[in-house]
């Protein structure tokens, strides 16, 4: 929590004190400076804060933030578009890998179309609530599972898990907004 994190920057400089050797009377009048410091941070942001509604009337300010939220969900769409191309990278290389035939590679290819086309549907469907969600990614991951199942060995599903997670993981370091665990 943030109060912890607080806490815990708090340690850090005390011990950076600690190891420069600084004494107590010191130190006090350093934490007094950076007090200090942060309230003039403070108070500087709400002038600034003020001074943009003098400048800006409130059609300006909404198209700011309009053209703001334009702006992420461009970067989160390309972000995503690499992670595709990602994935449909590492999928055509282990596929060519396994030597499959004709036949059952371009079931394997329906089959992952659909897969995005399902994941695709689900990202714009509206959940009630979070777990809602959850539990609609999970039931579509397991009916593709098995449909693969059918198609693959054990050893295959394993080997397209590693390679799309590895994938996934590839295109993740860039993007610091969205973090997932799993």
């Amino acid at each position: 929590s943030d109060s912890r994190w607080h806490e815990q920057r708090q340690e850090q400089r005390q011990a950076l004190f600690e190891r420069a050797g600084i004494d107590a009377d010191t130190r006090s009048a350093l934490e007094e400076a950076r007090a200090e410091h942060k309230q003039a941070l403070r108070e500087m942001h709400t002038q600034y804060r003020e001074r943009m509604d003098e400048i800006l009337d409130e059609e300006q300010r909404d198209a700011l933030q309009e053209a703001k939220r334009e702006m992420r969900q461009e970067r989160h769409a390309e972000y995503r578009a690499e992670r595709g191309q990602n994935m449909q990278q590492r999928f055509t290389e282990l596929v060519d890998s396994w030597g499959l035939s004709d036949a059952e590679r371009s079931e394997l290819t329906e089959l992952r179309e659909s897969l995005y086309a399902d994941m695709q549907e689900l990202r714009e469907q509206s959940f009630d609530s979070r777990e809602e969600r959850r539990e609609a990614w999970q039931a579509l991951r397991d009916e593709h599972q098995e449909a693969l199942g059918e198609q693959l060995s054990e050893e295959q599903l394993e080997e397209l898990r590693d390679a799309m997670r590895n994938a996934f993981h590839k295109g993740h370091g860039k993007h610091h907004g969205e973090r997932r665990s799993g």
